[in-house]
């Protein structure tokens, strides 16, 4: 059973060879051939895969996977109600403002805000921010078709796991610690390969599924402020100097003590400049 292990371990290394793999000659018991088989394996159930599907008659063409972004930038005639009405859209719309970032320059009051939105409704959505502008700076549409990126990454995802199968069963066939931990070592980088094949398809679901929009609104007037108005200052002034007021009165109670044995010691003090001198 031994010299059969290494039999069929001989022939995915030749196997890996014939294919045109990467495999390069690594000492007695390295895992380096394993994962070279799992590539070339990978590659030869891929076409395997496309051919199969290509063969089928009546095969459906795979959904389209678009991501759309969009740029906007725009001036609006009151900021405050600008920005309220924009929230109010996104709520409408199901969207989801993921980022803000509100500045001032100078007269310039700015916010960059990142909205997430369903693709069905990214136009109008769109629609609705452009009729807020007081003029509109520029927008821009973005669409990238990941279609193929998607399925090479599927396609990439079902080879791998048939690889670990064939790993698995090798495993089983193993009878010494060397050939478990060469086995074993290719499977967990075969694994850990999946794991990040999944991540990608992950984010790049993520990503078709929520269009973005970037949107910047900014108000220009030399009335424009961000702050509290002179009056709430005041307010605040009288509020902030009452607080202190109270504070020190506590301050005093609390050092009684001190302040009992100052006062003894300054009519002690008067007490001997005013006591006559002796003859």
């Amino acid at each position: 059973m031994k010299t059969k292990f290494w039999i069929v371990l001989a022939l995915l290394m030749a196997g890996s060879l014939a294919c045109g793999g990467n495999y390069q000659a690594s000492p007695a018991g390295s895992s380096e051939a394993y994962y070279d088989y799992a590539t070339d394996s990978e590659a030869q159930m891929a076409k395997q895969a496309s051919a199969e599907e290509g063969s089928q008659p009546g095969s459906l063409t795979p959904e389209k996977k678009v991501i759309r972004t969009a740029d906007m930038r725009m001036e609006v005639k009151d900021y405050r109600e600008a920005l309220s009405a924009i929230r109010k859209l996104v709520a409408t719309y199901e969207a989801e403002l993921t980022n803000e970032n509100e500045q001032q320059y100078g007269e310039r009051l700015e916010n960059n805000l990142v909205i997430r939105v369903l693709p069905q409704r990214f136009d109008s959505l769109l629609s609705e921010f452009g009729q807020l502008a007081a003029h509109v700076d520029f927008k821009s549409i973005n669409t990238e078709d990941v279609t193929r990126q998607y399925i090479d990454l599927e396609t990439r995802l079902a080879s791998k796991r048939a690889v670990v199968e064939r790993y698995r069963e090798l495993l089983k066939q193993a009878k010494n610690v060397q050939e478990v931990l060469a086995v074993e070592e290719n499977l967990r980088k075969v694994v850990e390969e999946i794991e990040s094949i999944e991540g990608q398809l992950r984010y790049l679901s993520r990503e078709v599924n929520y269009s973005t929009i970037h949107l910047t609104i900014y108000e220009k007037g030399s009335q424009l402020s961000t702050g509290p108005s002179f009056w709430a200052r005041i307010g605040e002034g009288f509020e902030n100097g009452w607080k202190l007021l109270k504070e020190m009165a506590v301050g005093t109670v609390t050092i009684w003590p001190v302040l009992l044995l100052l006062g003894a010691f300054l009519f002690w003090i008067i007490r001997r400049k005013r006591k006559p001198k002796a003859n």
